[in-house]
């Protein structure tokens, strides 16, 4: 440890040497004195203004060091408050989703679940949470601040609206700054700390439709002296859910089938799909080769076989797409305070608090089981008509039969969670006596804990009892044996918990006085510890040898727990180089530094190279390189096992003694010509990469941008800007997929993932096929994405028609265009090639949408104010969206409208406001079943359709 700070130690004096170096060049070059207010000066040979000799500015996001500059290096786009309340939602997460630089995955409450019981630290469909992800690098690759302080949980619903000021997004990364996580990029919000007086708001919206209402109060009050300032306030809302039958796009699962679209369901029904031997059926049946059929209960109480008819009809699906919701039931309460304290005029406490409660529930279809997952019905049982063995009691080693039925008498299984979250954030600072020098102590707390409880899970043992006892499995109709039932179904629990604990210390300040400026150093000091613990109850715990647990599978899942802890050190240093020269505005060089040394993944260090250059006052030119690193967090590295069900392409079906020697390591124990299902559902087990012996590292990159912002003088009120950007990975901490583990050890006998396939033994009736897959967390692929933002903002002059007084006029454009997203699953090892996805929905990536634009039109006049938006997003095409052939398939453009206006009643000092969402109520873009269990993409696109809102805010 000690060396590692000793090289620390040496890069950050490297870097301070190099601004000297600099600085001596700049004395000799320059005689001026450098300017400080660029809306001043003129062309030609420039006499800026003094500089001021104290650092009264504040800290741009992106940077460490203050400055008074409102364009620094760091291309930010900043929402305000109002820009925060002209959107209809009460809640932060719909507010940042729109924004054209966020694409790929992002969590919001219109996931409903994860389409099973299935339960991880890491599931978030249901829960409530709204996260975002940056340049479509996921949530994980983007850092969520409050005042520059990182969030213990990144969920912006849990930041109450009212306790923002306004809200800064960084789409570059900023791990000099930052440190761990700001790969895409960074959403800083800062506080309210100036409001004075009280402010109450109510606000309720409801769809075209007639639901999907969501209504909130909040309460904030404040007061500042000459001592310090307080604010505090409460915030409260709710949603109420939609099922996916209120909206003809989500009524049934939708399939694409050779260019056919076709709404379909679950082969597994009510009435059964019971395998028989054919003698036994009522005749006209399809037989297999093995001369069994499937039946299903036609009519009666299935105590005869005359009351069953041949499975397989146009109506032998079960619609689960009626169970879902578009968007899921949640309440949210908020309590939070912000206070400051001047001890002396040189000392100040701060201290910032904040809690949230989320109670929320997603819901999925009755429980589909089979006799696979380890119940039966003995041949001597009364309620069985065949005589027939179903699945395999305790010692029995006779012919079986299969039966999968839907157990619908249970009810709906739903998924609750409640989820507190608390954040601490506290500290002083001061001056370093008289100098430009300032200073912070901070603690920084964060804790959340999160319950969630699966109701109407089938308890295996439980249902057993219940069939041994009669309970008829064959006629779930009869309201006896639905209530026999439902003593066989469990509720198990599972306890997210996760503990974040920082402390920190910063300085900066002015080192001396160049001609073109003073150098500026920002500097510190941080350690961090995080822990988690994961805690399920014993009947959902799994077993890996059988790939099961009391409950049904898909509810399986394993305790985790871990901790770790970071110490880095950190400095940055704005060197001005030139200014007030014929052709040389100002020109600034930026350097920043971290050392990072993680007590699980090791060490990292990471620099950054940042350029300002104005040829003329009103132009700027900037340029930034710097390197990102992500280390795995506590999920990535100490998850326990939990089972998914990926689809494969196993390349082992019908292969020669020959071609299967000579791949003997995929294809363990397959026989020659194996007639094997090619395209299998096989049990992966995902883990963190602890419990699979993977030792994690930090994955790596750059981050590039280059950018020009103008803002003419000659036209009031305009500005404009454009950047290019590119990011690139290695090393990405990513789930292993199945077909990724099949494949490398398919081309390389001698991968290391041949370890994590394990087939049947040729003992087995189901020799070569794949018992299981390991598919932990590990570090493998690359990633690189490009493209450019472009954005203006134009305040156009007030002017009066005579006395025909318009009002005053503000437009925006905001875009983003990704040119490139190439991606590398396995680079180095045979077979490995790169894909593009930019301008594709897939479900690994999400929507990655070339174009995203936003174009909003402000007016007031007097007590008066309205606002329209259009967001666009461009077409795509959805990869493997035919589940028959995998063609893809087009994804039309889209283009939302909204519209709000407002009016403020002085003499009541209230604001009333109006909007609509959606004005023309546009569906959105269809990606079929393809995993998801609302036929769109949830993430990207509004499900509720055109909506109305509305809102009071009274001051007082």
């Amino acid at each position: 440890m000690q060396a590692h700070y000793n090289r620390l130690s040496i890069a950050v004096r490297l870097a301070l040497s190099v601004g000297l170096a600099s600085s001596a060049v700049v004395v000799h070059a320059q005689d001026t004195v450098p300017p400080q207010n660029p809306s001043n000066q003129n062309t030609g040979e420039q006499s800026p203004p003094a500089k001021p000799k104290t650092l009264s500015a504040v800290t741009v996001t992106g940077s460490l060091i203050r400055r008074v500059d409102t364009e620094t290096a760091s291309p930010v786009i900043t929402l305000d408050r109002t820009a925060i309340t002209n959107n209809g939602s009460p809640t932060l997460g719909d507010v940042l989703q729109q924004l054209p630089s966020i694409s790929g995955y992002a969590t919001n409450p219109s996931n409903n679940s994860n389409g099973g019981g299935v339960a991880s630290p890491t599931l978030e469909g249901g829960d409530g949470a709204s996260r975002v992800s940056l340049r479509g690098l996921g949530a994980n690759r983007t850092l969520v601040l409050v005042d520059g302080q990182r969030m213990a949980n990144a969920d912006l619903n849990m930041i109450p609206q009212n306790m923002i000021q306004s809200v800064d997004v960084l789409a570059e990364g900023a791990s000099t700054a930052y440190g761990s996580d700001a790969v895409g990029g960074v959403v800083n919000f800062h506080l309210r700390t100036d409001f004075k007086g009280a402010e109450a708001s109510v606000n309720d919206g409801i769809s075209s439709h007639g639901d999907g209402q969501r209504r909130g109060f909040s309460f904030t009050t404040g007061a500042s002296g000459a001592q310090g300032n307080i604010v505090a306030g409460i915030d409260w809302n709710k949603y109420t859910p939609v099922l996916a039958t209120r909206r003809s796009f989500s009524q049934h699962a939708l399939y694409l089938s050779s260019g056919v679209v076709t709404p379909q369901g679950s082969g597994t029904i009510p009435t059964g799909r019971i395998l028989i031997p054919a003698g036994l059926s009522p005749g006209g049946c399809s037989v297999n080769g093995a001369g069994n059929t499937y039946v299903t209960l036609s009519h009666g109480t299935g105590s005869s076989l005359g009351d069953y008819r041949c499975y397989g009809g146009p109506g032998d699906t079960f619609n689960y797409n009626a169970y879902n919701y578009i968007q899921t039931e949640q309440k949210r309460v908020n309590f939070f305070t912000l206070g400051n304290y001047n001890i002396t005029p040189n000392l100040t406490a701060f201290a910032n608090v904040f809690f949230n409660r989320t109670n929320s529930a997603g819901q999925d279809a009755s429980s589909p089981t089979g006799t696979s997952d380890g119940w039966y019905v003995a041949a001597n049982n009364p309620i069985n008509p065949f005589g027939v063995t179903f699945g395999t009691p305790p010692g029995y080693t006779g012919t079986s039969y299969v039966m999968n039925t839907r157990l619908t008498g249970l009810g709906t299984r739903l998924h609750t969670f409640d989820t507190d979250n608390l954040q601490v954030n506290t500290g002083l600072r001061g001056h370093f006596g008289q100098s430009s020098w300032i200073w912070d102590a901070s603690l920084d707390y964060g804790y959340t804990n999160r319950k969630q409880v699966d109701y109407n899970e089938v308890n295996i043992a439980d249902l057993q009892a219940v069939i041994n006892a009669g309970g008829n499995i064959f006629d779930q109709a009869d309201p006896a044996v639905t209530g026999a039932l439902k003593n066989g179904v469990d509720s198990p629990t599972y306890v997210y918990t996760a503990t974040m604990k920082q402390l920190q210390f910063n300085a900066s300040g002015e080192l001396w006085d160049l001609p073109a400026g003073a150098i500026q150093l920002s500097t510190g000091a941080l350690y961090r510890w995080n822990s988690m613990n994961y805690t399920v109850t014993p009947d959902a715990i799994l077993d890996p040898g059988t790939a099961t647990c009391a409950v049904l599978a898909e509810a399986c899942g394993s305790p985790g727990r871990g901790s770790d802890n970071v110490k880095e050190l950190y400095a940055e240093t704005l060197l001005p180089l030139l200014s007030g020269k014929p052709g040389v505005y100002s020109l600034n060089l930026d350097l920043g530094i971290r050392a990072s040394d993680y007590s699980t993944s090791g060490t990292t260090t990471n620099k950054k190279i940042a350029l300002e250059y104005r040829p003329i006052a009103d132009l700027l030119v900037r340029a930034t390189a710097t390197q990102v690193f992500r280390a795995p967090n506590l999920d990535e590295q100490f998850d326990g096992i939990t089972i998914a069900n990926p689809t494969i392409n196993d390349p082992c079906v019908g292969l020669s003694s020959a071609a299967l020697a000579a791949h003997s390591a995929a294809c363990q124990n397959v026989p020659p010509q194996w007639a094997g299902n090619p395209n299998p559902q096989i049990t992966g087990y995902y883990s963190g990469g602890k419990p699979a012996g993977v030792n994690l590292r930090p994955e790596q990159g750059m981050s590039y941008d280059f950018g020009l912002v103008y803002s003419p003088s000659w036209l009031e009120g305009f500005s404009s800007t454009v950047d290019l950007w590119r990011i690139n990975l290695h090393d990405l901490l990513t789930p292993l997929a199945a077909q990724t583990v099949l494949d490398a050890c398919f081309a390389n006998g001698g991968s290391p993932y041949c370890n994590f396939i394990h087939r049947y033994p040729s003992n087995n009736a189901l020799a070569g096929a794949i018992y299981y897959m390991n598919t932990p967390e590990v570090n493998l692929g690359t990633l690189s994405t490009s493209g450019v933002d472009f954005s203006t903002t134009y305040s156009i002059p007030h002017f009066d028609l005579g006395s025909f007084n318009p009002g005053n006029f503000k437009l925006g454009l905001n875009t983003t265009y990704t040119g490139s997203f190439y991606n590398n699953a396995t680079p180095g090892q045979p077979g490995a090639k790169t894909v593009n996805y930019a301008g594709t929905y897939t479900q690994q990536f999400g929507n990655i949408a070339r174009w995203r634009g936003t174009l909003t039109l402000n007016w007031s006049l007097g007590n008066w104010s309205a606002q329209w938006q259009t967001r666009y997003i461009n077409h795509l095409t959805n990869l493997n969206a035919d589940y028959i052939t995998g063609a893809s398939a087009p994804m039309a453009s889209v283009l939302y409208h909204s519209a709000q206006i407002a009016y403020t009643v002085p003499s009541i000092k209230t604001r009333f406001e109006f909007g609509v969402d959606n004005i023309t109520d546009k569906t959105p873009p269809l990606i079929y079943q393809n995993g998801l269990n609302y036929n769109v993409d949830t993430a990207t696109y509004d499900v509720l359709g055109r909506y109305y809102w509305a809102r009071a805010t009274v001051k007082f």
